[in-house]
This record gives structure tokens, sequence and C-alpha cells, in this order.
């Protein structure tokens, strides 16, 4: 199928670059300013910085793990949501043909996520039929939405009328899309529950979160400008209020996870 938003966002796109730089016409860059151009610029830009930066996003997280020896405050529940959400979300994307400065992050995050979830793991010393069962179920999920394997389910008919449905079947696609939005209101949850009953956030690194709440922001203006689909803007603003959260926990407890680390030290 078609993805949203695609073809005409492409059109205005391509637009601006022809009306700016005409062939074997003196350039018109005052084209560029217009409002509409302007604006599909600036999503352009965030769009691929996004994407750029979502490569190294995770990373300080990753070192400070490594660093710390240890997952101290990390939610493992929190992380394998986290990286569900990141299959299911690659899955949806892969498939629709959007451009990948509108969903590109979503692959790289997903590695990176990867070794987070392993490291957590291992640190817990949890590498084990659980993890293994983990590993499976999330390679399980990943191949059918990705091939859309998963046969359409049939909503009866009178939730379709009490619910307003434009109709009564729910594809695979349509599964993978939300599945990632369902995710997204609570895989990071157990994390924000976490640090509150300990009183600290441990080994969360600051630089992650700020960088995924600024991310996350930038995320909802380009699924603004560039796409006509709910369902992802849906998710980036769960993401987005989450890492924010989790950012401000992060300030508002600085200080206590090292205490937290001392006494257990001890």
């Amino acid at each position: 199928r078609s993805a949203p938003g695609i073809g005409s966002m492409a059109a205005t796109f391509q637009d601006c670059i022809h009306r700016a730089f005409p062939p074997e016409q003196p350039w018109a860059l005052q084209e560029l300013m217009e409002p509409a151009c302007l604006r599909i610029g600036i999503s352009k830009t965030l769009g691929f910085g996004i994407v750029v930066g979502s490569t190294l996003v995770k990373l300080p997280q990753v070192v400070k793990i490594i660093r710390a020896g240890n997952a101290d405050g990390l939610s493992p529940t929190s992380i394998s949501l986290e990286l569900l959400a990141n299959v299911a979300a690659f899955t949806y994307y892969a498939r629709l043909g959007y451009a990948f400065s509108t969903w590109g992050e979503n692959a790289f995050l997903l590695l990176q996520n990867i070794a987070i979830f392993v490291l957590c793991f291992y640190y817990t010393r949890r590498i084990g039929l659980q993890f293994l069962l983990i590993v499976a179920s999330l390679t399980a999920v990943g191949y059918t939405l990705y091939f859309r394997l998963l046969p359409d389910i049939l909503v009866p008919e009178i939730v379709c009328t009490e619910l307003a449905l434009p109709r009564c079947r729910i594809t695979c696609e349509e599964v993978a899309g939300t599945l990632p939005i369902l995710l997204s209101l609570g895989s990071r949850l157990p994390q924000i529950v976490q640090n509150i009953q300990q009183g600290h956030t441990g080994q969360l690194a600051f630089a992650t979160y700020f960088l995924n709440t600024l991310g996350g922001a930038a995320r909802v203006f380009t699924t603004m400008q560039e796409l006509n689909d709910p369902l992802t803007l849906a998710a980036v603003i769960a993401a987005l209020t989450q890492n924010a959260a989790i950012v401000m926990q992060i300030i508002l407890y600085s200080g206590k996870a090292q205490a937290a680390t001392k006494a257990k030290a001890l």
C-alpha cells in the first residue's frame, strides 16, 4: 500500500527545489524562504538530524553501564518493552516506503537497545532461560509483523458500531503500527515507577534521555509536517512525554544515585 502523506509531501518538496533551482535559468533562492518551503526545509533538516543523532544517542547509556560494571537502577521490564516497541516500529515503517528521514532513527535505536538489553541482563546475572525466551519471542514477533503473517482480526459488528469504526477488520500492518503506540504508552512507566520507589535513577544516563527528549520534540514536528499518520504521531508524543519525565527524575534525584552506589559497595 502507499504510505499516507508521502506523495503530497514529496511533490511539494520537489516543487520547492524546482522553483529555487530552475533548469537552465538563474537560481531563485528566495523561493526557499516561502513559508511552505521553509517548513518543509526545516522538517527535512530536523528529520535527517534525528536519524544521524540516533546513531549515538544511546551510546552514553551503554558506556555508563560498562564503566560502572553494573546496571543498577535500570528496569529490565522497561528495557524489554522498549526493545519490543523498537522491533514493532521497525517492521511497521520498513515496509511502508516512508522517507528514511521520517523513521530511520528506529533502525539505529533498535541496534543500540539490543546492546543495552544484553548488558542489563548480563550484569544482573539473568543470562539464562528467561533471556533466551525473551530473545526468541522478540524474533518471532519481528518476523511475523515484518512479513505481515498475522491473519486479519475480525472485530464484532456491535463493537464496530459502538466505536464508530470505519471497518470491522484489523490488518497485520495496523497491528504493527498500533503496537509501538501501546508499548510507548507504558514501556518507560516501569522505569519511572522504579525510580520513584528506589529514590534514585541508578546508572541512567542523563545525556541519553535528554537527547531522546530533544529528538522526540523534533520528531513531533517532522511527523506533523511530513506524514498524515495518527499512529506515528501518537507514538512519538507518548515517547516524548515519558523521556521528559525521566529527564526530570534524573535532575531531581541528582546525587542520590551515587550515594546509593556507595552504600551498596559498603
